[in-house]
């Protein structure tokens, strides 16, 4: 939206940031060919997770911003308390170990970081294990791993444990929790993970993203060139949008479908007319339409996306038909009651960014030209060996058997053992089992 629009309505920007990630994904996504993804976005405090259907991202009618409820459109984006700086402590009462919600946030930051912080974190448990090489930022930033290891040891302490089983709980907590964000996104809105690959990305999501995909079975595991800054491409590369929406509540058996269309494409020129005033081209505009359906008396209802060519063809028994689909995906079963068509909603977008991304020189699949150095971690309860390799000097075509660590500036890719990586045509490293 234009900045004057956003000074007028500014309940549309909530949550904007966490779509920036999935705007930056369907951008991915269309490069890659892959078209069905769930996003992972993990930064130092949480993680945002969202579902893309068929290069299609899901909307949500309500946004809830802490204990609010707001009936704003937005995308449909679950964030949980899950990050780098995710805090890991022992209660008292229980003795069982927990990670976060609390933060170590930016100021003091992880042990690791040497800027004064103390308390054990995700990011000191993935220095701990060799999976955070001691190197940041191009060589840049030393972490001090003596003093990560310090700070987990006292969770090990506490729990009775080694230090490498205390760090890797840690880590399996954190995956844990990112888990079930991507369940409530998916298998709870009656997907299947299985047919999803699943894009890690932000500071830590390249990190986690190979263990996550384990515990959903979405494959491959994809990590997006620089995906450290993916939420800013994500915010240069989406397209103007506006809509209207209008309540109707009738039953579906007392309204015709050229009532629809007219409503439809009144609310649709007041749509294309806000776009033209913050100069978008006519010719740049497509119209779409939603309706919001439910069976009377629900306190609930589903937003379809039609087309008037289509409305024309099927008339109202085409929605409703459209509408029994959708229910029975969501919730398994349809009712005898009588529909009833609440909301009607005109949605104008412009075009978007045709941004190509750039291609790789093909390799031999074969990447010793970036191999960095040998390297040691631990993993699946054992020390094993390692290779760490610079990204900016991998070619298309690439393969990479696990465990291996991918560096770049912004962010830091984890490829286990027993999982095998490919680098695509533009550069995406694309993780699968072996």
């Amino acid at each position: 939206m234009s900045a004057q629009k956003a000074e007028e309505h500014p309940v549309n920007i909530l949550m904007s940031g966490p779509a920036g990630g999935v705007t930056g994904a369907l951008w991915v996504g269309k490069n890659a060919g892959i078209r069905n993804i769930l996003t992972l976005d993990v930064g130092g405090t949480s993680t945002d997770v969202a579902l893309i259907e068929n290069l299609e991202p899901r909307r949500q009618r309500t946004t809830e911003v802490g204990h609010l409820s707001v009936r704003a459109s937005a995308l449909d984006v679950k964030t949980v308390g899950a990050g780098g700086g995710s805090i890991a402590y022992v209660p008292d009462l229980t003795k069982a170990l927990r990670v976060g919600p609390q933060s170590a946030g930016a100021v003091p930051g992880p042990v690791a970081y040497g800027k004064g912080g103390e308390l054990p974190t995700v990011t000191d448990a993935n220095v701990v294990l060799g999976y955070l090489p001691e190197n940041l930022l191009g060589g840049s930033f030393k972490l001090d791993r003596e003093g990560a290891k310090k700070a987990v040891q006292t969770i090990a302490d506490a729990l009775g444990i080694d230090l490498m089983a205390a760090a890797r709980g840690i880590i399996d907590i954190v995956n844990e929790n990112m888990f079930g964000a991507l369940r409530m996104i998916s298998v709870q809105q009656g997907y299947d993970p299985r047919h999803f690959a699943l894009m890690g990305f932000g500071g830590a999501g390249p990190l986690h993203v190979n263990a996550v995909a384990r515990l959903m079975g979405s494959w491959p595991a994809v990590s997006p060139v620089s995906p450290g800054v993916l939420c800013a491409l994500g915010d240069a590369t989406t397209r103007m949008r506006t809509e209207t929406a209008r309540s109707f509540s009738r039953l579906a058996t007392t309204t015709q479908a050229d009532e629809l269309i007219t409503i439809l494409e009144e609310m649709a020129a007041q749509t294309r007319a806000e776009l033209l005033s913050d100069g978008v081209p006519e010719a740049d505009i497509t119209s779409e339409f939603e309706v919001d359906v439910r069976y009377a008396g629900q306190a609930f209802e589903v937003p379809l996306t039609i087309t008037p060519d289509v409305l024309r063809a099927d008339g109202v028994a085409g929605i409703l038909k459209r509408f029994d689909e959708e229910h029975h995906r969501l919730f398994t079963f349809n009712m005898d009651t009588p529909h009833e068509i609440v909301n009607l909603r005109a949605v104008a977008l412009g075009k978007a960014l045709d941004l190509p991304a750039a291609e790789l020189p093909k390799g031999d699949g074969n990447p010793i030209a970036a191999k960095m150095r040998d390297h040691t971690l631990w993993m699946d309860g054992r020390e094993q060996a390692a290779v760490i390799y610079d990204r900016s000097k991998l070619r298309q075509g690439d393969v990479i058997p696990g465990p291996a660590i991918v560096v770049e500036m912004d962010s830091t890719t984890l490829i286990e053992s027993g999982c095998i990586a490919k680098v695509d045509a533009v550069g995406n490293i694309l993780i699968n089992l072996v």
